[in-house]
């Protein structure tokens, strides 16, 4: 017997469900069909895995994960999936399993318990009723699966703009789904990509995006002279638009040429009163993020309510008169090193946007 383990999809809370695993669901019908071999979706509690003569232990998060200790010491488990290979899909060696057409009838057990407590019907249906894709296992370009008319696709490379995006997309759309979810964020490297992406109506609006800009501070009056209207319309504060902080650096000086360089692209941003937000990326494994919880304060920050009237200097407040929160510490590290910076955690969006100007 086969066990599989969907890590993301046992997350799930009485009022969501994760996507399934592509992954998982093609490793079912794969052992099914060719191998006449039953696999068993195993819970992250069960202790007992002796019984199994291989277990597929998957998850496509883009957090950090803990692997429940049972997992670690048994012999037979195959981890895959983005989350332990920093984000980049790695194949697997037999082939016939990536072409293999992704059934959700492993998880029906699953579906069922979940049912039971207290997950709508209607979220239920969705699992079983919507479709499941990657366009690219390593070099090769799968086919495209079956799709429900007024369903939803779901999509799952991490790099959204593979060559052939707007033609896989323009396909889909003609197969009449509801619309097209991805898995990941869609993440741009340019505006260019941005803007052809918002010329696709059925990539829903729910999928956050990441602006990863790398565009020279004195360029910025020239980029918003151009595309600040567009942006207007396009951002709004409900909108899932970010700008990225953190990620994988090969030193710590350039986490804190990021961060300087982000807050400057934020604030430019919101002298226009564009009021894109932060989301902080994880760095590969075994590299250490030296700014990782301020980034993660700023994230905060910018996706509630207090970026308008508070400071980072106000968010990132002591643990107490003796003790200072480890953001904090991270910034008085900083400022240390960039003692020029200090002025950027003093800002508010309310006093960037009023005054409507932003000197670098």
């Amino acid at each position: 017997m086969i066990g599989v383990v969907d890590y993301d999809l046992q997350r799930a809370t009485t009022v969501k469900l994760h996507p399934p695993n592509l992954e998982i669901m093609k490793l079912a019908t794969y052992y099914k069909i060719e191998e006449n071999t039953f696999c068993r979706l195993i819970d992250l509690n069960e202790t007992e895995l002796n019984g199994y003569d291989k277990i597929y232990f998957f998850s496509e998060s883009e957090e950090p994960i803990t692997v429940p200790a049972q997992f670690l010491r048994t012999n037979n488990v195959i981890f895959g999936g983005t989350a332990f290979t920093n984000g980049i899909y790695q194949p697997f060696e037999n082939e016939i399993i990536d072409f293999t057409i992704p059934r959700p009838t492993i998880y029906k057990d699953f579906l069922k318990q979940k049912y039971n407590d207290g997950i709508k019907s209607n979220i239920i249906e969705h699992i079983l009723d919507d479709s499941y894709y990657r366009h690219y296992a390593g070099k090769n370009k799968l086919p495209l699966v079956s799709m429900r008319a007024k369903h939803r696709v779901f999509l799952y490379d991490v790099d959204f703009f593979q060559d052939g995006w707007e033609d896989l997309v323009d396909e889909i759309t003609a197969r009449k789904v509801s619309k097209i979810t991805c898995i990941h964020p869609i993440i741009c490297n340019t505006l260019t990509q941005y803007f052809k992406l918002r010329e696709k109506p059925k990539v829903a609006r729910d999928n956050p995006v990441l602006l990863e800009l790398d565009i020279p501070l004195n360029d910025l009056n020239y980029m918003f002279k151009k595309y600040a209207n567009l942006f207007l319309a396009d951002i709004t504060k409900t909108s899932l638009v970010f700008l990225t902080l953190g990620g994988t650096f090969k030193s710590r000086y350039q986490y804190y040429n990021d961060l300087i360089y982000k807050l400057n692209l934020l604030y430019s941003f919101w002298a226009y009163s564009i009021p894109i937000k932060i989301k902080y990326r994880y760095p590969h494994t075994g590299v250490i993020d030296p700014l990782q919880n301020l980034s993660l304060a700023i994230e905060r920050w910018t996706n509630g309510i207090t970026m308008y009237e508070k400071t980072i200097n106000e968010r990132i407040v002591r643990k107490s008169k003796k003790e200072k929160s480890a953001a904090h510490e991270e910034r008085d590290l900083l400022l240390k090193i960039k003692p020029e910076a200090a002025d950027l955690f003093n800002q508010t969006y309310i006093l960037i946007s009023d005054r409507r100007f932003w000197r670098l």
